[in-house]
């Protein structure tokens, strides 16, 4: 028995129903089997919902043990919090020992909140981790324990027949009922955060050196366009591996999903393994180089987002330009000549202009409930900061620590912390005056500027050979 109050989840199931008429929604039905575990009786617990406001959460019930129960909300989801946070209280006391089943219900509709998305259409739809899925929490005691998925769980995604879906885990059987299919999806420890997507899709598969490239677009993908692109898409999720190591469930495919934007100014980007790709790139066709500068740049989210995410939560900035650097570098590596000086010079500029219109300094790291005209500015010097590092340490060093980190930090947030911690046993020195001189002045440093005003070619130890690439 614990040493304090908390509770045990011994099974949890996670069904996510994709309802595309009248009205296009997501239904959430979540189910625990909970065993009071601590030394005490419980007479309530709180639970992360999906913001109600940013995700139109509405229809939300709450069954304990088959008998229906209010709740109240606690605080709602605000600059710094994931969701809203809830309390389920029960008439009588919930005592050690004793089992109960918990059942969620709610229905979610489009919307955004701190890094995560959830976008539903008459045609398709995805959802972002920390987006849909409820968390429970721990009693809120020093020897409290509760909240933690079971080692073994599932998620299972219930569409209209004909329709494909994915999901974070290890795909199971699908089965028919009732004119709809019914994915199932094992999910384990370590795993990606949960997410699913899908809709109604035509799949193009392309075998590309022994690695799938599935395209899910509305109308079928001409055979020649989808295996150039796959070539492409392949070759660069091969060099994200070498350089970064390989995803959390060593699956040799990649998916391509077209994205059917609901609303205006509502973005797509990247799931692990699972590209959304924007209708004006479908538009314009799957072909050419600006199709393929974008989706591989988008693959880099895969890796800085997939196999380990940013804390959006706390200070985005400078972490949520590592995805963006890894794009810009594999394509300087793939460019080659002055293509990485040329970038650098570029943001520089973007900083430059960005800074000249805001009175704001621009410090990192960046709290997530700062709202100010320096975010762009800061957008810029946070992918100047990682290419700094790499000048500073070297290419292979420092994309060794990148790995590492991805590694240590598999399925769960990463901060600035975790890179530090990384970069300096990978250097075998610590980088904390270097990386202040960076973050905690507003300025761009002029030894930096100076080098590649003077198109200087990056320091010795940042050539290929040794260690070395915005998400707007």
């Amino acid at each position: 028995m614990a040493l304090g109050p908390g509770y045990t989840i011994q099974k949890q199931n996670l069904e996510l129903r994709y309802i595309p008429s009248p009205e296009p929604h997501l239904a959430v039905r979540a189910t625990y089997q909970l065993v009071n575990s601590g030394n005490q009786p419980l007479e309530a617990i709180q639970i992360t919902l999906s913001s109600s406001e940013a995700f139109h959460r509405q229809g939300t019930i709450a069954h304990w043990n088959n008998q229906s129960i209010s709740f109240q909300k606690i605080s709602p989801a605000n600059l710094s919090e994931q969701g809203d946070t809830i309390e389920l209280r029960w008439p009588e006391a919930w005592r050690p020992k004793q089992r109960r089943t918990l059942i969620l219900d709610y229905e979610l509709s489009s919307g955004s909140h701190l890094g995560s998305f959830l976008a539903v259409s008459r045609d398709t739809f995805f959802a972002y981790p920390g987006s849909w899925n409820p968390v429970l929490l721990p009693p809120k005691n020093i020897f409290a324990a509760g909240g933690v998925p079971p080692k073994k769980w599932t998620i299972a995604v219930r569409v209209p027949a004909g329709d494909l879906a994915h999901a974070s885990g290890t795909a199971g059987r699908r089965t028919s009922s009732r004119g709809e299919w019914l994915y199932s999806f094992t999910q384990l420890p370590h795993g990606f955060a949960p997410f699913a997507a899908g809709g109604n899709y035509v799949e193009s598969r392309i075998d590309s050196g022994g690695r799938d490239v599935l395209f899910w677009m509305r109308k079928p993908v001409d055979a020649a366009v989808a295996q150039t692109a796959a070539t492409s898409i392949s070759t660069r999720a091969h060099y994200y591996e070498t350089e970064y190591g390989t995803p959390a469930n060593r699956a040799l495919s990649i998916r391509l999903l077209e994205c059917v934007i609901p609303v205006q100014n509502f973005g797509c980007g990247a799931l692990p393994g699972t590209i959304l790709v924007q209708q004006a790139w479908v538009d314009r066709g799957l072909a050419g180089r600006k199709f393929y500068e974008d989706v591989n740049f988008e693959l880099a989210y895969t890796w800085f987002g997939g196999i380990a995410h940013v804390a959006f939560d706390q200070s985005p900035l400078p972490m949520d330009a590592l995805a963006p650097y890894a794009g810009w570098e594999a394509q300087a590596v793939e460019d080659g000549g002055e293509a990485r000086a040329e970038r650098i010079r570029n943001l520089i500029a973007e900083f430059d202009r960005s800074a000249a219109t805001c009175k704001e300094k621009v410090i990192l790291p960046r709290p997530a409930n700062l709202d100010d005209c320096s975010y762009s500015a800061a957008w810029a010097k946070s992918g100047l900061f990682f290419f700094a590092l790499e000048d500073k340490v070297g290419r292979a060093p420092f994309h060794a620590a990148l790995k590492s980190m991805l590694a240590d930090r598999r399925g769960r947030e990463i901060g600035l912390e975790d890179l530090v911690a990384s970069l300096d046993a990978e250097a075998h020195e610590t980088q904390g005056a270097f990386i202040r001189q960076w973050l905690k002045h507003p300025a761009i440093p002029e030894e930096f500027r100076t080098r590649y005003r003077m198109a200087v070619a990056p320091a010795a130890n940042s050539g290929t050979n040794s260690s070395k690439e915005t998400h707007p």
